[in-house]
């Protein structure tokens, strides 16, 4: 009786909404085809408009303007907060986060040091030494067949250059 849509589905239900018959797109009547393409764009529209990463979200709050409310609730130094804004009007929360991870580096805070030294692009490079050998004896018998090849194509080269040119004496 849903399908036929003589009573109305219950919310776990509303799936049986889309088992009725549907009629081909190519047999409607081109306004109606029109209408539900505009339907369908405006709610994938809206979806959109709604859906947020957190990557967006947080992207968003960290362009906000600095505020002093922020700043108390916060537990940051009002006074870093000030020379900020008196530096920079326009400051955002992502340059508050800055100025107090230098601020907090300038204290004595390792991490923060680490923080602001990496983030300005100082950080040191890490590498990875690997002691242990990792090539089998098939290995170094493939590699010394390889270097064998190598010296004996070198080596007819040598001479084909000698046949061609007898002058050249390289």
């Amino acid at each position: 009786m849903i399908i036929d849509g003589d009573i109305e589905p219950e919310e776990n239900e509303r799936y049986l909404l889309n088992l009725r018959k549907r009629v081909p797109f190519n047999q409607m009547d081109p306004e109606k085809v029109k209408e539900i393409r505009r339907k369908g764009a405006e709610a994938v529209n809206q979806l959109h408009g709604k859906k947020k990463t957190a990557k967006q979200a947080l992207a968003d709050v960290l362009t906000l303007k600095v505020s002093d409310e922020i700043v108390s609730a916060a537990g940051i130094d009002p006074a870093i907060a000030a020379k900020l804004k008196r530096d920079n009007p326009d400051a955002t929360m992502y340059d508050l986060i800055q100025a107090v991870a230098v601020g907090r580096a300038l204290e004595g805070n390792v991490k923060a040091m680490e923080y602001v030294r990496d983030t300005h692009g100082d950080a040191p490079v890490k590498q990875i030494e690997v002691t242990e050998n990792i090539t089998t004896e098939q290995d170094r018998e493939l590699l010394k067949a390889i270097n064998e090849r190598l010296q004996q194509a070198e080596t007819v080269q040598i001479v084909e250059s000698i046949v061609t040119d007898p002058d050249d004496t390289t």
